[in-house]
């Protein structure tokens, strides 16, 4: 037995919880997966053909036009993932701020998969947010209207990162490790810093991973 295992103490009902809350997020996140990546791929589309071209033909303008409806219908989607994560806490413990859940234990295969979803959600749509601030900083007036727009989309982000961490807490850490292999484990450290989940599982002790 691990030492995880051993710290299991949670009740069979508390475990069947667990697992099919951890099920029905992970459909949930994969639902917004399934309709945001590609929504993503082509903003990247956009911004990369505007780099291609000569300078004198780029039309920042043009550019606006094509990415701001691809950004506000991400948005729409994560804020209705987000509205529906809300909607599957099975014992309002994002209200009442319950810290049972918190307690570390040996993964089940449901929030391997939760895992996985979360992680492909953070790399595309977080990492497609960094990267397109990145990028924008060589147009400006481009990004001075995408910019917030960018900004708009990394809240539903950061909640929904927030929401699945309060409800299975163990999850962010398998998220966290799964980013670290990629090298993109600090987005999800912004996300937890802007959500003040951080301090929590510090006080909980499950930051491990947030300190490497």
């Amino acid at each position: 037995m691990s030492d995880m295992d051993q710290h299991d103490n949670r009740t069979e009902q508390e475990k069947e919880t667990d697992r099919k809350l951890a099920e029905r997020l992970s459909g949930i996140i994969e639902d917004a997966n399934a309709q945001c990546t590609p929504i993503c791929n082509k903003i990247r589309k956009h911004i990369e053909n505007m780099e291609a071209q000569k300078e004198e033909d780029r039309d920042e303008g043009e550019l606006v036009k094509n990415v701001k409806p691809h950004l506000q219908q991400a948005e729409k989607i994560l804020n209705e993932t987000n509205g529906a994560i809300r909607g599957a806490d099975p014992d309002n413990r994002l209200s009442s701020k319950a810290k049972r859940n918190m307690q570390d234990h040996k993964a089940t295969p449901e929030e391997q998969r939760l895992a996985e979803a979360l992680k492909v959600l953070v790399q595309e749509v977080g990492g497609t947010i960094e990267w397109a601030k990145d990028k924008l900083d060589s147009f400006p007036k481009a990004k001075r209207d995408l910019g917030p727009l960018l900004d708009a989309l990394s809240q539903p982000l950061t909640q929904i990162i927030g929401g699945v961490g309060l409800l299975l807490a163990g999850v962010l850490n398998l998220v966290g490790k799964l980013l670290q292999g990629l090298g993109l484990d600090g987005l999800l450290k912004g996300i937890l810093g802007a959500t003040g989940l951080d301090k929590i599982y510090e006080g909980l002790g499950l930051d491990k991973w947030l300190k490497m």
